[in-house]
């Protein structure tokens, strides 16, 4: 009989002790993966160029349960709902901002006469322009005091998402990993303005 609850009383200790591993392994998981959030988000976003014409950003990952990101990211979570995604279903979620400027200087043509058999109907004063590059189609018409303008842009926006150790000495890397989202934006006249990247835990 002694031999029965001494074997219980083992089995019991045993459970509540690996219970208890379990749940400190569980709060420092947390803790640490708070302690990532909080330096991903002290840090920001890096904005910088490549060469002289490539935007690009850097952004480290944020790391969020389903009650934080309803909780700090509700913006994000509607925008997830709109597309009929669940958020348990969500892995990862990235966007990007950009503006993009443009200094056109182009040549105005004007006055188109209209003839009909040789009798002139009307003259109408028509001015227009157009300009044309890889990245822009800029077309408008100046009639009488009205102007119509058509806009049609182009970007190539290319997101890179990968990890890295922050420490390194030669050829040796240590230290947690961070998981970093890298994005370019290969139009000159484009500027990143806003670059995050969420990921589900």
């Amino acid at each position: 009989m002694n031999i029965k609850v001494n074997i219980w009383t083992i089995i019991v200790v045993a459970l509540a002790v690996t219970l208890e591993i379990l749940v400190i392994a569980k709060v420092f998981n947390d803790n640490r993966r708070l302690s990532d959030n909080f330096t991903a988000l002290a840090k920001g976003t890096e904005y910088y160029r490549i060469g002289d014409s490539i935007s690009a950003s850097r952004t480290e990952r944020i790391l969020l349960d389903n009650a934080e990101m309803k909780s700090y990211f509700p913006e994000i979570t509607a925008a997830i709902g709109q597309m009929n995604v669940k958020l348990r279903q969500l892995e990862r979620y990235s966007a990007v901002n950009s503006t993009a400027k443009y200094e056109i200087a182009s040549r105005l043509h004007d006055t188109i006469k209209i003839v009909r058999d040789r009798i002139v109907l009307d003259t109408v004063k028509l001015q227009y322009t157009r300009y044309k590059d890889r990245w822009i189609d800029f077309q408008q018409a100046v009639i009488a005091d009205s102007a119509y303008t058509s806009i049609q842009t182009r970007d190539s926006i290319a997101i890179v998402q990968r990890w890295e150790r922050p420490h390194k000495f030669w050829f040796l890397r240590w230290g947690r990993k961070r998981h970093i989202q890298t994005v370019t934006n290969a139009n000159p006249n484009a500027k990143i303005t806003y670059s995050i990247f969420v990921e589900r835990q």
